[in-house]
């Protein structure tokens, strides 16, 4: 957006000798949310916003659900259908950013959209028949990450395309409010609606928010069929291959991509296991139990707007350890935590840190990537945004079958911290991050 002089028509500088700095400084200060000024990233948004708070519903609905279909052992079937999920979040996203690369990006948002759709009424359905168990919550949750996995790289790398650069971090930071920010609303609603609708309904809610992001691919316009670059020579796997050498040869991608898996696997795969946290350690019901996972979102929502609000952010490096460190440290706090109310407050700074740490993540692997590569890099911090997490959920499962909930929390937060001082110390592109 173009700002207006302060100085009237015919003025020169020596005419307004007066006017004081900091009145110039505050009249070409850019405006707040600058990526809402895109209209075709204000579409896509809205409708990601309303389809991911859905989201968040039913995976609420579905980790009360196991707790009723498994109650013995609902901390270890927890984690098993967090596995279901990371198993193609962990194989598939390369794929995903290559064809992202190679392929209209609108097409196939539309396609991974519309397969969420049919999943989502299947899984509403089946539980509503009362035919459901864990194995096919099981088969959902991998189909499920298996249309993320390519789903996200096509988001990612989309972001480019709908603003400009000065409008990036904005745009970054409103993409994670979509999905993190949801979560504010979603299980709160879930957690309420489940005594009134019961389980299988919140799935049926689900599967009509879908049709939001549907809508808003619908009227956007102007779009580039394709990225702004040749598609890569060869085929997927040499284009796979090319990418992940460009990270190894890229210190600040490296830093970042392993900052991201370290905190993905034993910091922010916690929330599968507030299921367990809410009947066994608080011993309270479901709508308290949507309320942890409403904590959390939150806290995302705060500290993703607050970034996003800011617009450009100098010494992100130096804020991201801040940020990691921070989100471990209230994690930890959390897990010995005997309180609710005290936990409520800690999730919602667990989400802040949460939120400010993958921002900032976010935006300097999209500032410092080619464009050409946009699409197999964002793949890979996917991998490690989403991907890692379910499979950190199962290992926490595991080992809090073994020693409690609590220790398996608070002992992998203390090695985030452990691991991520190490990883700053030795990666200097890292801490010196503009």
């Amino acid at each position: 957006m173009k700002v207006a002089s302060p100085r009237a028509a015919g003025e020169t500088p020596a005419d307004t000798p007066n006017v004081p700095r900091a009145g110039a400084a505050e009249a070409i200060r850019p405006p707040r949310f600058t990526a809402l000024q895109s209209r075709n990233f204000r579409l896509l948004w809205i409708g990601l916003l309303t389809s991911n708070a859905g989201t968040w519903m039913e995976s609420t609905a579905q980790g009360w659900l196991v707790t009723d279909l498994e109650p013995a052992r609902k901390a270890f079937w927890l984690g098993m259908i967090a596995a279901a999920f990371a198993i193609p979040m962990l194989l598939l996203p390369p794929i995903g950013g290559a064809i992202a690369d190679r392929l209209p990006r609108l097409r196939l948002l539309w396609t991974v959209q519309i397969a969420y759709l049919l999943a989502s009424a299947a899984l509403a359905a089946v539980t509503l028949a009362g035919a459901v168990n864990v194995w096919y919550l099981l088969s959902y949750s991998f189909l499920n990450g298996a249309v993320l996995a390519f789903d996200s790289p096509v988001r990612h790398a989309l972001l480019p395309d709908l603003v400009s650069r000065d409008q990036l971090t904005s745009a970054v930071s409103l993409n994670s409010v979509s999905f993190t920010g949801a979560a504010l609303v979603g299980p709160a609603i879930a957690g309420a609606l489940i005594p009134v609708i019961g389980v299988g309904g919140v799935f049926v809610v689900n599967a009509f928010s879908c049709l939001a992001t549907l809508w808003a691919l619908s009227r956007m316009r102007g779009v580039p069929q394709r990225s702004r670059h040749s598609p890569p020579p060869g085929g997927a796997f040499a284009a796979i291959a090319r990418g992940i050498a460009h990270v190894w040869h890229e210190p600040l991608l490296r830093g970042l991509l392993t900052i991201s898996l370290v905190s993905g696997l034993l910091g922010r795969s916690y929330g599968p296991m507030l299921a367990v946290f809410a009947r066994d350690e608080f011993r309270v019901d479901s709508t308290a139990y949507g309320l942890l996972l409403a904590a959390g979102g939150l806290g995302t929502l705060a500290g993703a707007l607050g970034l996003a609000s800011r617009g450009d952010v100098s010494h992100r490096g130096r804020w991201l350890m801040k940020a990691t460190v921070c989100q471990a440290g209230f994690l930890f706090l959390f897990a010995i935590c005997p309180w609710y109310v005290v936990a409520l407050a800690l999730l919602v700074m667990v989400g802040v840190a949460t939120a400010v740490a993958g921002a900032l993540t976010a935006t300097l692997i999209q500032l410092t990537t080619p464009n050409e590569l946009r699409g197999r890099i964002m793949s890979l911090y996917v991998l490690t945004l989403i991907g890692v997490p379910s499979a950190g959920a199962l290992l926490a499962g595991t080992v809090g079958e073994v020693i409690g909930v609590r220790e398996a929390i608070g002992g992998g937060a203390v090695i985030v911290v452990l691991l991520a001082g190490i990883v700053f110390a030795r990666n200097p592109s890292l801490r010196s991050a503009t």
